[in-house]
């Protein structure tokens, strides 16, 4: 409440509108109550506006691809929802040059391949030690990250392998 004149007043908002050429100010009453609740509203408002990376989340795939996967194997580091991409980067790449599965010579090639927000990651292989088979994809939904990873996965194979491609993993970033 406020005084206006030695009255007390509730609360009021005034607005501006502009309409047909014409100012008019219009001002309405507003509650005690109705106020605090947009005052809440509005700090709320703030807050998720401001808070530094509110609702972000980021992934980072990394793979040691030799040039003979059957001979050499591969090695692969994964990270999803991370506060920032550099962290997503720093984590992803320190999984695959710590992929035990993997000679030190394949883990030597660890790189980040990709970084991603709000997708799907998803990775295929014949489990089979000593054969090609592997793939990898990223995408919007964990469906087609699935689909995209498997047919890589069946490109690489051979045909008397093809029917060993599974997915080992699919996670989505910030869902």
């Amino acid at each position: 409440m406020h005084r206006c004149h030695g009255r007390p007043r509730p609360f009021s908002a005034m607005m501006y509108r502009h309409d047909l050429g014409a100012e008019i100010l219009m001002e309405h009453a507003l509650s005690p109550r109705s106020t605090r609740v947009h005052m809440i509203a509005g700090g709320l408002l703030a807050a998720i506006i401001l808070w530094p990376n509110a609702g972000a989340a980021e992934g980072a795939l990394a793979v040691g691809l030799p040039s003979d996967v059957a001979k050499d194997g591969v090695a692969m580091g994964w990270v999803i929802n991370s506060a920032n991409e550099g962290s997503a980067r720093a984590k992803a790449l320190e999984f695959c040059l710590d992929f035990k599965e993997a000679p030190a010579s394949t883990r030597a090639l660890c790189k980040v391949v990709q970084t991603f927000r709000n997708e799907c990651v998803a990775i295929a292989l014949d489990p089979e030690a000593g054969t090609p088979g592997v793939g990898w994809a990223i995408a919007v939904s964990m469906q087609t990250a699935e689909q995209e990873a498997m047919a890589a996965c069946l490109a690489t194979a051979g045909r008397d392998r093809q029917k060993f491609c599974k997915v080992t993993v699919s996670r989505c970033d910030g869902k």
